[in-house]
């Protein structure tokens, strides 16, 4: 092969090869400044931090749990999708047993969500016009949902709301679960999920006294 002819290949693969090295950097990186914020989240709760054994030279990002409140809660992190269509969530739980059949899913009010109510979609309003005017309310049982959400629970997410939640809420299958697309590593990310967890609380002690039917 003529060297003249075999440098540009010579460019791409260097090139290549420096993109990736870059792209490792970061990841580990952020996963590094991930775990030590989570870390730091554990210590200041009173939570464990969950560790994984890493695969090649990365570490699945840990969870942290334990008792709060009185009931299990827990931080972690989850994928949906796949290839393009990938999306990695953080979110926040906590339990609530006994809530039988009892479903509440709560989620920002914008242009989509406003045409689809439009075509039918369940919209539960509580008679508080700037927590109505945010977000979308749906339940197996909207009185009850109504009733759920608390003045106090409403001033939360509305405070919330302030401080740029843009997630999902959802209480199903006796858990009380926040979640919004990002990673472990962004400090006001972080701040909003601690924030939420006083949400999912407060909400998993309304949803146990759901009556049985």
């Amino acid at each position: 092969m003529n060297p003249g002819s075999a440098l540009p290949l010579l460019l791409f693969f260097g090139f290549t090869a420096g993109i990736v090295a870059l792209a490792l950097t970061l990841a580990l990186k952020q996963q590094r400044r991930a775990r030590e914020q989570l870390t730091a989240l554990a210590a200041r709760l009173g939570l464990e931090l969950k560790r994984q054994p890493a695969k090649l030279g990365f570490e699945p990002t840990p969870t942290v749990e334990g008792n709060h409140r009185g009931r299990f809660v827990r931080f972690f992190s989850f994928t949906t999708g796949s290839g393009k269509s990938r999306t990695t969530w953080v979110a926040v739980s906590a339990a609530a047993t006994g809530t039988g059949a009892f479903t509440l899913d709560l989620g920002h009010e914008n242009f989509l969500t406003r045409m689809a109510i439009a075509l039918g979609m369940q919209d539960i309003k509580v008679g508080d016009p700037a927590f109505d005017r945010a977000f979308i309310v749906k339940s197996s049982d909207p009185a009850y949902a109504a009733a759920a959400l608390l003045p106090e629970i409403r001033a939360r997410l509305l405070a919330g709301v302030q401080h740029g939640m843009f997630g999902h809420l959802r209480i199903a299958d006796g858990l009380v679960r926040y979640a919004e697309t990002g990673a472990f590593g962004n400090e006001a990310q972080l701040n909003r999920l601690v924030a939420m967890l006083e949400v999912a609380c407060d909400l998993a002690e309304v949803a146990e006294v759901y009556p049985k039917k």
